[in-house]
């Protein structure tokens, strides 16, 4: 296989660095003054805690994605899980499974925001309801995606014979060997090339569908916060509520931007019979564990109460806060 060093050593690296941030951001959130965010605290620790099982996930079962004249390609690297098996193609979809999982994540963040100005009972009372709903939407997104990929999306023989010669001279290996994700667009079968392109309709639609709701409710929370604000609500809880979304703003685009759309890259420009340089595989494959790392700093970055505390030698936090605790 391809014992290049960005397999070898970035997924460990940035495994070991979400190791360091995310304590310190889960530290952060139930230490000092952070009551002020309310309910809010435990998505953020659900948030960092799925940050660490997917860094984990991404250091025993690391992709490696390729694309060939017509064709792209994702499969393991390295690993136990390398051999050819259905159960090992299990293992490869689950992976690539947590990367859209992510979004539901963040989906359950947009949510929990949008009831908040609602003044919902889902945020307060009925808070553990609502954490129920938030699991339960992540396990569908990963099933979903998991049978998506498990019967349209796997490679068949004639994809494998396709790339056979490109994949032994990279690889040094069998394609016919490996467990794969795979799309065919041209120069196959109709039946693979049709299936291909519905592969890719629908990987394409589950990942902007949930794009498109963040811009939703992130137009329909800021409508509603500019409302509120004359009427019922302070300039200074109006204020905490724009920081607040305006981090999870930055907490959204950072995967999108460095993991979305080079996947988005490499699924489409096969497409046109462009061939994206491994230069450019390196890149992608380091991305999918980087924003584990990233995401935690920029929301400590984003959010005031937390970026004092890890600048400033004493933590100053206005008075008025504390009568906003009651409201989060």
């Amino acid at each position: 296989m391809d014992k290049h060093w960005v397999f070898q050593y970035l997924p460990k690296l940035f495994c070991g660095f979400a190791y360091i941030v995310n304590p310190i951001f889960i530290y952060l959130i139930f230490s000092g003054k952070s009551a002020v965010l309310g309910n809010y605290r435990y998505l953020l620790l659900y948030f960092a805690c799925f940050n660490l099982f997917y860094s984990v996930a991404n250091v025993l079962v690391p992709l490696d994605i390729h694309s060939y004249r017509y064709c792209f390609f994702l499969m393991l690297s390295d690993g136990r899980f390398v051999e050819f098996s259905d159960y090992h193609s299990h293992i490869l979809i689950a992976r690539c499974s947590l990367i859209l999982s992510s979004y539901a994540v963040l989906m359950s963040h947009f949510i929990y925001r949008y009831l908040v100005i609602h003044n919902s009972s889902f945020t307060k009372k009925r808070f553990p309801l609502f954490m129920i709903g938030s699991f339960i939407m992540l396990a569908v997104v990963f099933s979903t995606w998991h049978f998506l990929c498990w019967t349209i999306g796997r490679a068949n023989t004639e994809i494998r014979e396709y790339i056979r010669e490109d994949f032994r001279e990279i690889y040094g290996k069998d394609s016919m060997n490996f467990n794969m994700l795979a799309a065919l667009y041209r120069e196959g079968s109709d039946e693979t090339v049709t299936q291909s392109w519905i592969a890719t309709f629908f990987w394409s639609l589950i990942c902007t569908a949930p794009i498109i709701g963040f811009m939703v409710l992130g137009r329909m929370i800021i409508v509603k916060l500019r409302k509120t604000t004359s009427i019922r609500m302070s300039h200074k809880t109006s204020q905490f509520q724009v920081e607040l979304l305006r981090a999870l703003a930055v907490q959204t685009i950072i995967p999108i931007c460095i993991s979305f759309l080079p996947a988005v890259l490499c699924w489409y420009t096969p497409m046109f019979g462009i061939q994206l340089g491994r230069t450019f595989n390196y890149f992608e494959v380091s991305a999918f564990g980087v924003f584990a790392v990233i995401d935690p700093i920029a929301i400590i970055l984003c959010i005031p109460i937390f970026r004092r505390r890890i600048f400033s030698k004493h933590t100053i936090i206005e008075a008025s806060v504390s009568s906003i605790s009651g409201k989060w």
